[in-house]
């Protein structure tokens, strides 16, 4: 499980304001859930420096934890060369789309200030085969605009 900063009041370059006792995600790579109109989930790591979504934060402390918990339900599919895509495989093998913030990997030049798509699932999950706790998190924040398939989330709605 990863683990995030505590600090003080401050706004990142992403315009997210953190307040006391809010996790910040940098320097950590913090996972959290949302999902899509098609109600597929997926998991996204901020590569240490992504922004994370007030409506993602009360979950971030252990979405990943609870997700690696459910039993492995398909095949997956890399979708872009990784050093290390252990986690974003396991994810995908549970039915979850898996993303990265990959600006961080990146020059400014190259950056897209999006969340990229690492590793499908062949069988995406929905939100209904989630547990409780796993629902209520991925239901909280749902993406703007284009379902998990598209491979790149740069919206992300801040409600339910």
């Amino acid at each position: 499980m990863r683990e995030a900063v505590v600090g003080q009041q401050r706004k990142s370059k992403y315009g997210l304001t953190m307040q006391p006792d809010t996790p910040s995600s940098e320097g950590f790579d913090i996972f959290w859930i949302a999902s899509d109109s098609l109600q597929q989930v997926g998991m996204f790591a901020t590569g240490g420096d992504g922004p994370i979504p007030w409506t993602a934060r009360p979950w971030i402390h252990n979405a990943e934890e609870h997700a690696l918990m459910l039993s492995v339900v398909c095949a997956v599919e890399l979708k872009i060369p990784y050093p290390r895509p252990d986690d974003f495989v396991a994810l995908a093998e549970r039915g979850f789309f898996s993303f990265d913030w990959t600006d961080v990997h990146k020059t400014a030049i190259q950056a897209t200030s999006a969340y990229e798509m690492v590793c499908r699932p062949v069988s995406p999950l929905t939100v209904d085969q989630l547990p409780p706790s796993l629902q209520f998190a991925a239901l909280a924040t749902k993406i703007i605009g284009k379902t998990l398939c598209a491979g790149r989330v740069d919206r992300v709605a801040l409600g339910g």
